[in-house]
Parts: C-alpha cells; structure tokens; sequence
C-alpha cells in the first residue's frame, strides 16, 4: 500500500510540472491580438480587428501589465485581464467596446471573456510601435537599407532583441508573411500604459 501511495505521489509529481506549464501565456498571435509576454513576466499586447468591405469600421488598443491587472488603452484607460486556454487565451475587459470604433466590431463577450485561438507562436519580448516615417529592416545594426523590407510609421511590430539601443523587430503583413530586421531606437517606442489619474 505505501509503495502504490509512493508510485502515485511521484506521479502526481511529474504531471504537475507539465500542467502548470501548458497553463503559462506564450508570445503569439491570437486572431486579432498580438501577444508577447516580456522577460519579467508582464505582458504587451496589440489588438486589432475591422469589418466591412471598402468603407470598414476598425477596433485597435493596446494593452500592458500583468496578465491579472493590465491596463488597456487608446484615447482612454480602461483594466482588463489575460488568461491563457486550452487553445489560445481569454481576453477580458469589461469596458472593451468603449475603445474607439469598438462598439460595432467587438464581440460582447469582450465584457465576460472573449476566447481567441492562437494562429502563430512567437518569440516576441515585447511589442513597439515605428515612430519614424520609413523604418528599413537591416540584416545586422548599423548595416546598409539597401533593397530591403521596411515598415511604416504607426505599425506595432514584435521585438525579439535589443541590442546597443537597436531592436531586433519582426514584422508580419497582411498575407501573412514575416519579415525580420533591425531598427535603431530613434525609430520605434516602446509600449507605455498612461498613468490613470483620479
């Protein structure tokens, strides 16, 4: 009888590892949030949908925090929380469709838990917005922008590294293709929550 209750605690010992780490949050795509869990454990995230054809209507904000109390934003603050599921993560904040153009593009479930399903695993550390006009994606810091994929002003990218005040950024278009580069930091900023004043 002890050597099956030993059998079964040693079991027990090696399954608890595995489940508590499928329940960690990953750096990813998530249908229309992008993802990346930081070095520290906080996480950065964009979210981005539109429908219609030719004249659409589009939800965006950021987020940033820890996955239990992030602050999500775009003109206005509003806290909201990220939990990982059994195929992706649940997006929750109540006040979601206050975000500008959210209303009529945002599930209601945003309130209560909105589930989105992974699409693309990623490496990111974080996430930074391309504050320059034209950012070029170069092979290696310093390098040359000849012939090579550049990003917009505006665009939210995945950071993968930093090094010497450059960033080593990934950035993935509409059809879905990745494209890897760096940029030097008087052409992106970094993700930043705007301090809630009462």
């Amino acid at each position: 009888m002890i050597r099956l209750l030993a059998v079964g605690v040693l079991s027990l010992c090696a399954v608890a590892p595995a489940l508590a780490g499928s329940a960690a949050l990953h750096s990813g795509k998530y249908e229309g949030l992008m993802l990346a869990v930081t070095p520290d454990h906080q996480v950065e995230g964009f979210y981005s949908e539109s429908m219609g054809e030719g004249v659409s209507r589009g939800c965006t904000f950021y987020l940033q925090g820890k996955p239990g109390a992030l602050t999500t934003w775009l003109d206005t603050t509003y806290p909201g929380s990220v939990a990982p599921s059994a195929d992706g993560v649940t997006l929750t904040v109540e006040e979601g469709r206050q975000h500008p153009g959210c209303l009529n593009v945002l599930m209601p479930e945003i309130a209560t838990g909105l589930d989105l399903t992974q699409t693309a695993d990623k490496k990111w550390i974080g996430l930074v917005t391309v504050s320059a006009d034209k950012a070029y994606l170069l092979k290696t810091p310093s390098a040359k922008p000849a012939k090579r994929p550049y990003i917009v002003k505006g665009d939210v990218v995945g950071l993968l590294a930093l090094k010497d005040g450059w960033a080593e950024v990934e950035f993935t278009n509409a059809d879905d293709r990745s494209f890897t580069g760096w940029i030097s930091q008087d052409q992106y900023s970094r993700l930043a929550a705007p301090t809630v004043q009462n």
